[in-house]
């Protein structure tokens, strides 16, 4: 089985990590099933995720499509996650989805620590 998880931050934020693919888009649908019939906005968190593929991108599109209202809004988008949104004009092919791209260091971290921020972005 494929390394993914999902959390609900509140009823319309989840946080998702691992990899989000043909094996684990089913586990994604049903925990943002409720939120998607209600009407956005729904963010989700992808600042944990390492890995998706075209099936990810389909069912955040198709859930984005079934959206009664509202929007769905993929935050901490990067590395190769960014690049496979990127590639498939994720960004804009929507009214209602929006991608806000974030920068997340490499190494081990786990969902819920702290990411701080590099020297270049402080005040």
């Amino acid at each position: 089985m494929t390394d993914f998880g999902i959390r609900a931050d509140g009823p319309h934020m989840f946080s998702v990590s691992g990899e989000l693919d043909i094996a684990t888009v089913p586990l994604m649908n049903v925990a943002i099933a409720q939120a998607v019939s209600q009407g956005g906005p729904i963010t989700i968190d992808m600042s944990f995720l390492t890995f998706m593929d075209s099936t990810g991108v389909g069912a955040i599109l198709k859930s984005a499509k079934e959206l009664a209202n509202g929007c769905i809004v993929l935050h901490g988008v990067h590395d190769e996650v960014g690049r496979v949104i990127e590639l498939m004009g994720v960004d804009g092919a929507r009214q209602n989805l929006h991608v806000i791209p974030c920068y997340v260091p490499r190494g081990d971290r786990d969902v819920g620590d702290t990411i701080e921020a590099p020297d270049a972005w402080s005040g």
